[in-house]
């Protein structure tokens, strides 16, 4: 098995992506959606971050989180927020999916694939880059035509803070990086 490391900057932000196992099209239904709105303001509440960009597709995730200065654990945060949904999930009634013995030997559900994508953003080039690619997704991926289409990120969000048009998705950066973090 790989060693994997991952950068571990306090105060650092980072690029995820998180998929279901198998990708298994389950997270933008209403019961998943609504489960990891919960699970992921609890987790936030008690081991906070900031949420700069988000989008929910099917199969998988993609956000970027700025976290707290002198904390770069969002391994705990993770681990937190994938435990949480999957025991909701499950007593919710829904199914996992077909767990292999390694995965029954850790007593594992099928609802996530174990590890996540991590990226460092080194500099505001690589924020915009990442904030745009999470927002563009939809459109990358087939589901939509447009990204005003989508309904499941934080697009609307910087619509209405004035950083992207409502027509956006060409492939312009927003107009000021400087202004929406602060």
């Amino acid at each position: 098995m790989p060693n994997y490391r991952r950068a571990i900057i306090p105060g650092g932000t980072f690029f995820f992506t998180v998929v279901t196992f198998e990708r298994k099209p389950m997270l933008t239904t209403e019961l998943s959606r609504h489960i990891l709105r919960r699970v992921w303001k609890r987790v936030q509440k008690r081991h906070p971050f900031v949420v700069d960009a988000v989008c929910l597709l099917p199969d998988h995730l993609h956000c970027m989180w700025t976290l707290p200065e002198g904390d770069g654990d969002f391994c705990l945060r993770w681990s937190a927020i994938k435990g949480l949904f999957t025991k909701e999930y499950l007593k919710s009634g829904a199914q996992d999916g077909i767990r292999n013995d390694s995965r029954k030997k850790r007593g594992e559900a099928a609802i996530w694939q174990r590890r996540f994508w991590e990226h460092t953003i080194r500099d505001e080039d690589d924020f915009v880059h990442h904030f745009d690619y999470i927002h563009y997704n939809p459109v990358k991926h087939g589901l939509v035509r447009q990204v005003k289409e989508w309904p499941w990120s934080s697009y609307f969000k910087y619509v209405h803070k004035g950083f992207y048009n409502v027509g956006w998705g060409n492939g312009q950066p927003i107009a000021d990086i400087k202004n929406m973090r602060e």
